[in-house]
């Protein structure tokens, strides 16, 4: 009796429902696990048996014959020699997905027929196709949910650890092709909802994965005009036109220059009106969530900091030899360059960048590496705690540093080397950054740079040379008094400006027009009267802070201050120092040595008038104890270098009067009399009146009877 001929692979399988389902993932990272017990396949005794797998879960239908699959992965070798190679791979790879696999027994996932070999997909599953199967499900439908569903299954981009590995280039560009697909169906589906905010998110994405892509860039510019920012919808036109001309060399197409120039003239349906490129610049944003009573926002109109936003942001995308690693934002005290940063910082998140904050304030520079630290613990404390333990077993020399990290595994024993132990960590910090800006563009924020570690500052000095061929961007900012007397400091970033690793961004006072824009967007659409406006910038030259002050008080002072109609309470408010301003400055006056202090009160005692040399050190002697000469000096060496006084033609001044003011209305009255009394005899002699000297209730309003002057003459004392 004959027996018919079976293939062996049919006469071993088990038959379907014999074994558990497997599921292949190929985007975002390969990874083979069995559904049932979660079992992640990781025993690949040869690295040819996975690359075999990753070959047949990327090709079309999973199908390959033996010859194709030996020219990809063995070309140009002998016949014999590949056929062994090949033989010994599928081995493998048919013991590391069923290590229990009897011998002579076939896969019940890779089948051998007549040459071809096949992922069985009655138990395999590949991510791939799903995503495939429901992005076409999504795009034939059109409906929003479906697109978010295949959006959801789309985990990365195919095999990025392949990533120049010809044979699954064709499959990867196709499944991102598919992918932005289902972005652009999506954001348009979102626009038509009116959600913006999340068709703007989509675009972006697209963006980032294909700069050069122009009718992401054109609805881009429609939903920002719809969002109600058209200033945005212009700068959007405006990096499609660099994009292109930089990667492509080709200017936009004629539908994009048409809808820019429709946005410009404010033709767009529901459009608001638009400034013409000629025209003013745009008002100021609107004030935030949670704005104070009387109409003034707490952290202040954002004004007059749109270019230095733009050349932040530039740095941020630039790509090619100008760009640099670091940026340094200097200027007073009260300029704005930690909201500059701020501003900044939320931008680029809306962008798509990662976004690292090292700290606000001070306290992150007390200890090594502290704003690193604080910008990683941010980042890590926002991670699931799967991610924790991943990135606490990629980066142990973290775990110690970052609290988040050191929770989710086990902590390793530190080095009695602090020397090494810092070493250890700045090359880990330096890994684990290079690899977050491998997906998308990293912003470090570090804040303050004054008063930093000097562990820190040889992270930045190495990390900014690195970045400039990187995706990652540091900004830092540093007051310029703390800039002048920090000599280590500067000697950095006068070394890194001109090695062009670092930007340096000087950030001046606001202009005349940028502090009207401030003043009429903080008190809000009552008419303020122009004498009132050009004592508040005379006041505060332009400084932010000073401005804030000054606005808030008369905010919290009642409407008629603003306007013509009670001119000469506003303009009250404005010539003092609002009761905030003193006690920031009693504040700073404590923590300065005495004779700082004393020969500080003597300048404000003369008021806004210059001081000469010669009269200071009148002054000085007629104190009780007197300045000598030397302590003198010191003090104004020290004076100048914090800026608060400058240089004059004819002496000394506060170079702003809000401080001057500040400064004298926070001493207690017998200070005041003992300063004016010390500088009247020199200013006398010198042919000054006396009644021009500074006296802080001297202008104060005056109206008998009044029951507003009895509420400010309340609310003025120290």
């Amino acid at each position: 009796m004959s027996v018919p001929e079976v293939d062996a692979s049919e006469a071993q399988y088990r038959g379907p429902g014999t074994m558990p389902l497997l599921r292949m993932t190929l985007l975002g990272g390969f990874r083979v696990e069995h559904a049932d017990a979660l079992n992640v396949v990781s025993g690949w005794p040869r690295r040819s048996a996975k690359t075999l797998i990753k070959l047949l879960a990327a090709y079309p239908d999973h199908a390959m014959h033996r010859e194709q699959i030996i020219e990809v992965l063995w070309p140009g070798a002998a016949v014999n020699s590949a056929l062994n190679s090949f033989g010994k791979a599928l081995h493998a790879a048919r013991h590391a997905l069923e290590p229990e696999l009897a011998r002579r027994q076939d896969s019940a996932y890779l089948r051998l027929t007549d040459g071809m070999l096949f992922l069985n997909t009655d138990h395999v599953r590949v991510d791939a196709d799903r995503f495939e199967q429901l992005a076409e499900a999504a795009l034939s439908r059109g409906d929003v949910t479906a697109y978010e569903v295949a959006l959801a299954a789309y985990s990365g981009e195919l095999l990025p650890e392949d990533l120049y590995a010809s044979w699954c280039a064709d499959r990867r560009s196709s499944l991102a092709e598919l992918h932005i697909r289902l972005l652009l169906g999506a954001a348009e589906s979102l626009e038509v909802r009116g959600a913006y905010d999340k068709a703007a998110g989509h675009l972006r994405e697209i963006l980032r994965q294909d700069p050069a892509r122009e009718v992401a860039h054109q609805r881009l510019m429609r939903v920002y005009t719809g969002m109600g920012t058209p200033e945005q919808a212009i700068r959007q036109f405006q990096l499609c036109e660099d994009v292109l001309q930089r990667e492509l060399g080709l200017p936009p197409q004629r539908e994009t220059v048409s809808l820019y120039h429709d946005i410009l003239a404010s033709r767009l349906p529901g459009q608001t009106s638009m400034r013409g490129p000629d025209s003013a610049p745009a008002g100021p944003r609107g004030p935030r969530p949670g704005a104070a009573a009387g109409g003034v926002n707490p952290g202040g109109p954002f004004v007059g900091r749109q270019r230095a936003v733009q050349r932040l942001a530039d740095q941020l995308a630039r790509h090619d030899d100008g760009r640099s690693g670091m940026v340094v934002i200097t200027g007073e005290t009260g300029v704005g360059k930690t909201r500059l940063l701020e501003e900044f910082a939320a931008e680029a998140a809306g962008e798509g960048a990662l976004v690292l904050w090292g700290g606000r304030g001070a306290h992150a520079n007390q200890f090594a590496c502290g704003p690193f630290a604080v910008a990683l613990e941010g980042y890590a404390d926002g991670r699931t705690e799967p991610e924790r333990r991943g990135l606490a077993h990629c980066y142990p020399a973290l775990t110690r540093f970052v609290p988040s990290l050191g929770l989710a595994g086990d902590v390793p024993a530190t080095t009695a080397d602090l020397r090494t132990y810092h070493a250890e960590l700045i090359a880990t910090i330096v890994r684990l950054l290079t690899d977050l800006a491998r997906t998308r563009p990293v912003l470090i924020a570090l804040g303050d740079l004054h008063g930093a570690d000097p562990v820190s500052l040889d992270l930045v000095r190495y990390l900014a040379h690195l970045a400039m061929r990187r995706p990652l961007l540091m900004v830092g900012a540093v007051r310029d008094e703390e800039l002048a007397a920090d000599i280590g400091l500067r000697q950095m970033v006068e070394a890194m400006t001109r090695a062009r690793v670092c930007l340096r961004i000087d950030l001046c006072c606001l202009s005349r027009r940028s502090c009207d824009q401030y003043v009429q967007a903080a008190l809000g659409p009552d008419h303020i009267s122009g004498e009132l406006l050009e004592q508040i910038y005379l006041r505060s030259r332009g400084n932010p802070l000073f401005i804030g002050e000054i606005v808030r008080e008369i905010g919290a002072y009642g409407a008629a201050a603003r306007t013509s109609a009670g001119a000469r309470e506003g303009l009250a408010v404005a010539e003092s120092a609002p009761a905030r301003a003193r006690a920031r400055m009693a504040t700073r006056l404590a923590s300065m040595d005495e004779t700082l202090r004393r020969v500080l009160g003597l300048a404000a005692a003369a008021g806004e008038t210059e001081i000469s040399l010669s009269n200071l050190r009148t002054g000085a002697a007629a104190l009780d104890p007197p300045v000598a000469g030397a302590a003198l000096f010191d003090a104004l060496d020290r004076a100048l270098q914090m800026r608060l006084l400058e240089e004059r033609s004819a002496g000394y001044a506060f170079r702003h009067p809000f401080v001057r003011s500040a400064l004298f209305g926070c001493l207690p009255r017998h200070r005041r009399d003992e300063f004016q009394a010390a500088i009247t005899a020199p200013l006398a002699a010198a042919g000054i009146r006396p009644d021009t000297l500074a006296g802080i209730g001297a202008r104060r309003p005056r109206s008998a009877g009044s029951r507003r002057e009895e509420h400010w003459n309340a609310r003025r004392p120290c």
